[in-house]
């Protein structure tokens, strides 16, 4: 992310449960509120509007198939989704209901100021972008996406505790200001 050169940043997980064509839904929610943002500044001129120097972020979402799935799934599943939804929501706060979906877009300049700060490298690092745009005031869209389940491509009962220990050492490194955030 922090090579790219591009306007528009699309990160997407590898195992394609998301079709790249739905980049065509982040991409045209981010240029409608790059428009609005853009018209509610008066000191930038037209002829100088890029979409890359508004920041904004837009998450793929799977919540619109959530009551679906809960349907299907074993309870336990559903128990430990719950679960890491409540963590997440003390954790980062409110505001996405699907931090995991692997499908997200990044203006360059939110690109920036979001991944010269992150810490988290694996599962929760999506976690820590939510909480990064909130310190930033980056606006967030969540926009749903067609997904598939992958054979083969899913967290397992081993991967929950590493999860909520890179949940509790971001809340407690920045909570203590351990892990400072650059502007």
């Amino acid at each position: 992310m922090l090579h790219s050169r591009g306007e528009l940043l699309l990160m997407l997980d590898a195992d394609g449960a998301t079709k790249v064509t739905d980049l065509e839904k982040l991409e045209n929610q981010i240029h409608a509120v790059a428009r609005k943002e853009h018209r509610g500044d008066s000191a930038v001129c037209d002829t100088t509007f890029k979409i890359s120097d508004i920041p904004i972020v837009a998450f793929g979402s799977r919540a619109h198939l959530e009551e679906k799935a809960i349907a299907t799934r074993k309870w336990y599943r559903n128990f430990l989704m719950k679960g890491f939804h409540l963590v997440v929501l003390l954790t980062a706060g409110p505001g996405i209901r699907d931090t995991q979906c692997g499908f997200k877009m990044f203006t360059r300049s939110a690109a920036r100021k979001l991944f010269t700060n992150i810490r988290l490298k694996r599962w929760c690092f999506d976690v820590e972008l939510v909480f990064l745009c909130k310190w930033f005031r980056i606006p967030v869209l969540e926009v749903s996406v067609n997904w598939s389940e992958i054979p083969g491509s899913k967290v397992n009962l081993l991967s929950i505790p590493n999860m909520l220990w890179e949940l509790a050492l971001m809340s407690v490194g920045y909570r203590t200001q351990m892990w400072k955030i650059n502007s």
